[in-house]
């Protein structure tokens, strides 16, 4: 078991860094409140350092801070939606609609649950279990989220015929 001093907590935060400003992001939709929400999560996770019984489980215990600060800012912010979010969902007359979505931007445009569930298996190499630990879901939750995510995401980017499994 590692001494879990202030050296060992910076590497993991380095570690992690990737990870935890690529799930702000996909929860806040903004880089300057997932790069707020992400040093919130840092400051709060050093100062409960010790709450944290297992330091090989260090990185879905920082998400799990990261995703409850997230969700405080989504709590506290006022609905609203920008013209430029609505342009990219709404297609302006005389849109190619044979034009092809990247998957990443095919991914940022599902809904918060499903986006924050695809991030964290698919680009975070979280397992299903760890997903629930994160977000606070049981293990039956993040596998109908994965599911209907999988089958939005085929749907925006133009695959509604194929059944393989795959995104």
């Amino acid at each position: 078991m590692p001494a879990m001093t202030r050296d060992w907590f910076s590497g993991q935060v380095v570690r992690c860094q990737t990870a935890l400003f690529r799930t702000a992001r996909t929860i806040l939709k903004s880089d300057q409140d997932a790069e707020d929400a992400v040093q919130e999560a840092i400051l709060s996770a050093y100062a409960s350092l010790a709450a944290l019984r297992e330091p090989e489980k260090f990185k879905p215990w920082i998400l799990r801070i990261l995703t409850n600060k997230c969700y405080d800012v989504c709590r506290k912010s006022h609905p609203s939606v920008a013209l430029s979010d609505v342009e990219e969902v709404i297609p302006a007359s005389g849109t190619d609609c044979t034009e092809r979505l990247s998957l990443w931007q095919a991914v940022e445009q599902l809904p918060p649950d499903f986006r924050t569930v695809i991030t964290l298996f698919y680009y975070e190499d979280l397992n299903i279990r760890q997903i629930g630990g994160v977000l606070g879901l049981s293990q039956a939750a993040v596998k109908t989220r994965l599911h209907r995510g999988r089958e939005r995401l085929k749907i925006l980017l133009g695959e509604e015929g194929t059944n393989d499994g795959s995104v």
